[in-house]
Formats: C-alpha cells, structure tokens, sequence
C-alpha cells in the first residue's frame, strides 16, 4: 500500500457485491496543501454557482450527444440554455428524468436493482476514484464542494466534477448489449478502460484520464483568476485514444 501511495496509485477497494466500496488515495504527492485548500474556502459563493452552472450545461449537453450518438430523440439538449447561475430551478434533476426515461425506457429508475444500475455504477465509481486521485494530486480538499457540501461525504468535490464525465459510462452501457445480473470480469475491464476512452477537452481528443486532470487544473485556474469561464469535456463516440 506504501509503494501504491508514493507512486500515486488510486486503489479501489470492492465489497461482497463487487460494486467498489472504498478508495484508497495518495495525500503525499502533493507538498503543500493549506495553500490550495484556503483556496477552495475563499471561494465566493456567486463565482461558485457560476461554476456549478457551467458544469450543469455541459452535463446536459454531453446527455444530448449520448442520446444522439444512440439514435435516440435528443429532448435535453435545449434544456441547457435554461440552466441559471446555481441551477436554482434544478434544471438538471429534470433533465435527467427525462434522459434516462429516454435512454432506458419510461420504467427505467435508477434505484432499481437493474444490470444496467450495475453497469452505471460501477463505472461511475472507476471515473470518481481517478477523479479524487488527480484531487489529491494537486492538493485540494476532496470534501469541499462547488455544489455538493454533504458532511458525509468525503468526496463532495469529486462528485462535482464527475457530472461532465457520467454520459460516457451512460453511451457505453447504452451500446452494450449485455443480459444478466452480473458484472463479469469482462465488462468490469470494459468500464476501466473507459478512462482511456476520448473526449473532446479544449479541442483536442484526450482520454478520459487525462481530460480529468485536465479538468481539475481549470478549476484551480477558475480560483486563482477572475475569469468566469472553464474549458470543460465534450462527450465523443467510444473509441480508446490512439496513442502516438
């Protein structure tokens, strides 16, 4: 586990369901942390939800394209441009509803005990981990949020940052084909992979990963500057990146 932390290994831990459970990250591979965390906390709650709002958009624009990139009706898309600073109409839980009635079927719901719950799960839980790594790589606090600010949760920044990422696990268990109850060994390395999978991040196709750390680099600019803007990733088809 030493070796794992001083080489910025993530570590999955997975429970008696094989759902991952836990994640093990490394706090030491960056040497200054209380700068970067009163960072976070001299954040003003407008540049936040101007953040929080930016990220809502492009979520539900990256749904649109899944649904487009599955020949399914795109009904969310327009709902971006109704998305106010904060989300204060919570343009995004009904966007959902709607895109996974549209993705899964009208009986479809997301606490269901479904395979594809499974599959979804399981995937956003390999993207969180690298998320919370790339985290505590640059030295922020992963319980401080933009939006999310459960004191349950360890990770409310992690969770802020995975919402642009969810509709590439969504477009993967949305092709996929699979029937049964378990994740099998193969599907478990097909949603890993999906780190390695392309997305569009300040118009070059990067991976998943890398668009992550990316992505967590922005929102450090975001809060050291005065700018309002972020680059954020754009959903493609699933294709592994070509390295060169």
């Amino acid at each position: 586990m030493d070796a794992l932390a001083t080489n910025g290994t993530a570590v999955i831990i997975c429970g008696d369901n094989h759902q991952p459970s836990g994640v093990f990250i490394p706090f030491g591979a960056y040497s200054r942390r209380l700068p970067m965390i009163k960072l976070q906390f001299q954040q003003s709650k407008p540049r936040l939800k101007r953040l929080w709002q930016q990220i809502v958009k492009r979520k539900i624009e990256n749904q649109g394209k899944c649904l487009a990139l599955l020949g399914i009706s795109d009904e969310v898309t327009s709902m971006a441009s109704r998305v106010k600073s904060g989300d204060c109409d919570n343009v995004e839980g009904a966007a959902a509803r709607k895109y996974f009635m549209s993705l899964f079927g009208e009986n479809f719901s997301r606490q269901d005990d479904d395979f594809r719950n499974g599959m979804l799960n399981y995937g956003y839980a390999i993207i969180r981990a690298c998320i919370a790594r790339y985290i505590a790589v640059y030295g922020l606090e992963p319980s401080v949020g933009v939006f999310h600010h459960s004191e349950q949760n360890n990770f409310n920044l992690a969770d802020d940052i995975i919402e642009v990422f969810r509709p590439v696990v969504d477009l993967y268990v949305g092709q996929s084909k699979v029937k049964g109850d378990d994740l099998t060994p193969t599907i478990k390395q097909d949603l890993v992979q999906l780190l390695n999978v392309d997305v569009l991040m300040k118009g070059m196709k990067q991976p998943v990963n890398y668009a992550i750390e990316q992505l967590v680099q922005e929102i450090i600019k975001y809060y050291k500057s005065d700018t309002d803007e972020i680059n954020l990733p754009e959903l493609l088809p699933i294709n592994l990146h070509a390295y060169e």
